[in-house]
C-alpha cells in the first residue's frame, strides 16, 4: 500500500486548520480579548505548534498504541460535530437561509463514507486537488479592504493585561488541535529525513499568516469584531463596489465549503479508522453505526452547552495525548525490537 507523503500531510494540515481558524477564530478571540485577539492568536498558535512537534515526534514512532483509540473516538466524533456545525452555520447566513438540516446532513454523510471506502492515500490526495484556492480565497478577501484597515483599533497593546488573553486561548483550544488527527495516520505517513523540519516550518507560516489575519480583522471591524461571526466571509463585504457589483464573497464560500467538506471526511475517516485499529471489521459495519452516531449527535447534541462542560478534559486531552502516543509508542517499539532479538 502506498503511503501518505509528508507533502500530502503538509496539505491536509493546512486546509484542516485553516477552515475552522480563519471562519470562527476571529471573532470569537475578538469577543474575549478585544483588540489584543491577535496576541491570544499568537499564543494559540504557538501552543499549537508545540503540540504539532511532539505529534510529530510520535508518527516517527512505528508502534501503534490501541489502548489511546477509544479517546481518540470520542475526540475525533466530537471534532466532526463540530465542524459539521459550523458548515451549516455558515451555509445558512449567506446561501440559504432556511437549510434544512436532513437535506445538509445526508450529503455529508455521503462524504464521510466515500472517504471510507477509499484508500488512506487518496484521501488526502483529495486535499491536493484544490487547496491553492485557499491562499487564493484569502487574498481576494483581504486584499481590496486593506484600505480598510486602522491599526490604532489594537491600541494599547495589552491594555486589559494578560489575563483576558490567557483565559480567551483556554476558551478556544477547542479550534487548536490540528495535530491530533494526524496521529491517526502515523502508520500510514512515509516520514523522511526531513519530516519534521519541512512540517514545522510551513506550520509555523500557517501560525504568522493566522496571527496576522486576526490582527487585520480587528484592525477592520473594531470593538465590532465580536459581532462578525464569520470571519473571512465577512471581510468580503468591506470594500462597498466589490460587494455590490462582484459579489465576490461566492468565491470565498464555496472555497471555504470545500475545506470544511474535507476536514469533516478526514474526522468522519478517523473515527472509522480508530475502530479498525482496535478491531478489523468489514468497513460497512463501522460506517453504518457511525453515520447514525453523527446524525444522531448532529440533531441532537447541544453542542455549545457540551463545550463548555468539557473545556478541561478538552483542555488536558489536546496537551497529554501527543506525549502518551509518543511515549506508549516509543515503548511498543523497544517491546518489538526486543522481541525481534530474542
Amino acid at each position: 500500500m502506498k503511503k501518505i507523503n509528508s507533502r500530502q500531510l503538509i496539505i491536509f494540515y493546512f486546509i484542516y486548520s485553516f477552515a475552522i481558524k480563519f471562519l470562527i477564530l476571529p471573532g470569537q478571540l475578538s469577543s474575549g480579548a478585544g483588540r489584543d485577539a491577535w496576541i491570544a492568536a499568537g499564543i494559540g498558535a504557538l501552543v499549537e505548534l508545540g503540540v504539532l512537534f511532539v505529534a510529530l515526534l510520535a508518527i516517527e514512532k512505528k508502534g501503534e498504541v490501541k489502548v489511546l483509540m477509544p479517546l481518540m473516538f470520542v475526540f475525533l466524533l466530537l471534532q466532526a460535530l463540530i465542524t459539521l456545525n459550523h458548515t451549516n452555520h455558515m451555509l445558512t447566513h449567506t446561501l440559504y437561509e432556511n437549510l434544512n438540516k436532513h437535506m445538509f446532513i445526508i450529503p455529508m454523510l455521503v462524504l464521510g463514507f466515500f472517504f471510507v471506502f477509499s484508500k488512506t492515500r487518496a484521501v488526502f490526495r483529495s486535499g491536493e486537488i484544490f487547496y491553492i484556492l485557499i491562499p487564493v480565497a484569502v487574498f481576494l478577501a483581504v486584499l481590496p479592504a486593506i484600505g480598510k484597515m486602522d491599526t490604532s483599533e489594537v491600541l494599547p497593546v495589552l491594555g486589559g493585561g494578560f489575563e483576558p488573553i490567557i483565559r480567551t486561548v483556554y476558551n478556544s483550544l477547542i479550534y487548536f488541535e490540528g495535530a491530533l488527527v494526524l496521529l491517526m495516520f502515523k502508520g500510514d505517513v512515509q516520514t523522511g529525513k526531513n519530516f519534521k523540519r519541512n512540517f514545522m516550518i510551513w506550520a509555523a507560516v500557517a501560525a504568522v499568516a493566522f496571527t496576522a489575519f486576526v490582527f487585520f480583522y480587528y484592525s477592520l471591524f473594531g470593538p465590532l469584531s465580536n459581532l462578525r461571526p464569520l470571519g473571512i466571509v465577512d471581510v468580503t463585504g468591506q470594500n462597498a463596489y466589490l460587494a455590490q457589483n462582484f459579489r465576490l464573497e461566492w468565491i470565498i464560500v464555496c472555497v471555504w465549503l470545500l475545506a470544511l467538506a474535507v476536514r469533516f471526511g478526514v474526522l468522519f475517516y478517523g473515527c472509522f479508522a480508530a475502530v479498525q485499529k482496535l478491531k478489523v471489521l468489514p468497513r460497512i459495519a463501522v460506517a453504518l453505526p457511525l453515520a447514525v452516531l453523527v446524525y444522531a449527535g448532529f440533531m441532537l447534541i447541544p453542542l455549545p452547552q457540551v463545550l463548555g462542560v468539557l473545556q478541561i478534559p478538552i483542555a488536558i486531552f489536546i496537551i497529554a495525548i501527543p506525549l502518551l502516543f509518543l511515549i506508549l509508542g516509543g515503548k511498543k517499539c523497544l517491546d518489538n525490537s526486543g522481541a525481534k532479538k530474542s
